[in-house]
């Protein structure tokens, strides 16, 4: 086995060297600049900062910074239709509502797109079963049924299952 003898030299050899802030910093400040944490904190609380209601028919896309006017815009998107309409009417509502979640003026104005692929969300409301008095015939009636089924959540399901059934039927 061959020895090596090694040499270490009595000259700096920092001036070969960079540190690796001053590498990686530049690129990390281009990726995450504060325009893209306000827009990704936009996307991500959309719901929050605007109510279900306009979240089911309009979404954010991104934020864009313009340096010149110190403004900050944020694009979203609605489908076709009277959708972005009704944004520019609420655009001052909807920009009171964003900047407070924040806290401060981080949205000055927004640009609406109609994007002829996107539907409106669909959020089903739920109803509130009327309750109306059931016969004692048919309370017996759907008791009997279920009482064989061991699973209580399942039981009271198909109860309220079977007494939509009686229900609708009395309507008709």
């Amino acid at each position: 086995m061959k020895k090596y003898k090694l040499e270490i030299s009595e000259k700096p050899h920092s001036k070969d060297l960079e540190s690796l802030g001053s590498i990686f910093m530049p690129i990390i400040k281009s990726a995450v600049s504060a325009e893209d944490l306000i827009g990704t904190e936009i996307i991500m609380n959309w719901k929050d900062m605007v109510g279900t209601e306009i979240r089911k028919f309009c979404q954010p896309i991104k934020t864009k910074y313009d340096p010149r006017n110190s403004i900050r815009t944020l694009y979203v998107e609605t489908p076709v239709g009277g959708f972005a309409l009704e944004i520019q009417h609420k655009e001052r509502y909807l920009l009171d509502k964003i900047n407070a979640y924040f806290g401060y003026t981080a949205i000055h104005k927004i640009n609406v797109s109609q994007n002829t692929e996107m539907r409106p969300l669909y959020v089903p409301e739920i109803k509130q079963i009327k309750e109306e008095k059931f016969t004692e015939e048919e309370e017996k009636y759907l008791s009997d049924i279920v009482s064989e089924i061991k699973d209580e959540n399942l039981r009271e399901i198909l109860l309220k299952v079977g007494k939509n059934v009686i229900l609708s039927k009395r309507s008709k």
